[in-house]
């Protein structure tokens, strides 16, 4: 038991050496459980960056100008977007992104021919 003990405590010394020399913990939470035990637990995994998300936000975008487009016709469309530019700077961004660009004119003359 004793030399289990000192192992153990070999180790522990090595990891508080390591953790000593790069200045890194490590993303550890640490847990106490009804019986007053104090357990460790490794921090999950980062996530990255949602690109799937993303994606979707874009497509969603890029296909509801794209109907838009298409309900109202490309001359109102872009009045209203160059009726948008001259407002407040909201306005201005809004017109920004929702000038015509050829992903929706795509989208829009597709949506046409299928009607």
């Amino acid at each position: 038991m004793s030399e289990s003990y000192a192992e153990f405590h070999d180790r522990l010394a090595r990891i508080y050496r390591t953790q000593e020399k790069t200045g890194r913990v490590g993303r550890e939470s640490v847990v106490v459980d009804r019986n007053g035990y104090m357990i460790v637990k490794g921090a999950g995994r980062r996530r990255g960056f949602p690109w799937a998300g993303l994606f979707t936000v874009v497509v969603s975008f890029i296909m509801i100008k794209g109907i838009l487009m298409s309900q109202y016709g490309p001359d109102f469309y872009s009045q209203n977007v160059v009726r948008l530019s001259g407002g407040t700077v909201v306005e201005k961004a809004a017109a920004w992104t929702m000038a015509p660009d050829p992903a929706s004119r795509w989208v829009a003359t597709q949506i046409r021919t299928k009607l």
